[in-house]
């Protein structure tokens, strides 16, 4: 069992908290471990016809450049999840869902991140207007899942999430 000894608060911001805590390993070993602490977040498969999937294009400073994406957002502080889902749908797509039925929920990044994605299917889907947030640009398109899942095979659609879903929905 890992003891942890201490922790120093180093930032706590908008998105992304980071402390180091001070560990001490069963054989011994002691040392600093940097943990970013995430309020989680919700991933939605959005299918409006049957082999086809919603994806948004957004640009993501943290690596430079857009990629496309399935619809996702983070948590506000005691949010539901399913709610959260809802309402980034809404904002990103523009599609409200009849339903949602949670698939499961992962970490994103367990080796130094506490961030831990649900993933949903939307059901019944009705078409709206997107209401992207004032500081997202962002395009959404339906792609058939089989060109998307191509997107993946060739290296151009990087984003863990969405290739979890898309694996999903191919075999759904």
């Amino acid at each position: 069992m890992v003891i942890v000894h201490g922790t120093r608060r180093i930032y706590e911001g908008r998105v992304v908290n980071l402390r180091v805590d001070a560990v001490e390993y069963p054989n011994g070993y002691r040392g600093d471990v940097e943990i970013i602490e995430h309020r989680g977040g919700v991933a939605i498969i959005a299918m409006p016809q049957p082999r086809q999937i919603v994806l948004v294009h957004q640009y993501r400073p943290a690596i430079g450049r857009a990629m496309w994406e399935v619809p996702a957002g983070k948590l506000e502080a005691g949010e539901d999840p399913a709610q959260c889902a809802q309402r980034e749908l809404l904002e990103e797509t523009g599609y409200r869902a009849g339903a949602l039925r949670e698939l499961w929920s992962f970490y994103t990044a367990p080796g130094f991140c506490s961030e831990l994605l649900h993933l949903f299917v939307a059901e019944d889907l009705m078409a709206g207007t997107p209401r992207p947030d004032a500081g997202e640009q962002i395009e959404t398109r339906s792609f058939d899942v089989d060109e998307a899942w191509a997107l993946v095979q060739r290296g151009e659609l990087p984003d863990a999430k969405t290739q979890i879903a898309l694996a999903w929905a191919r075999g759904s």
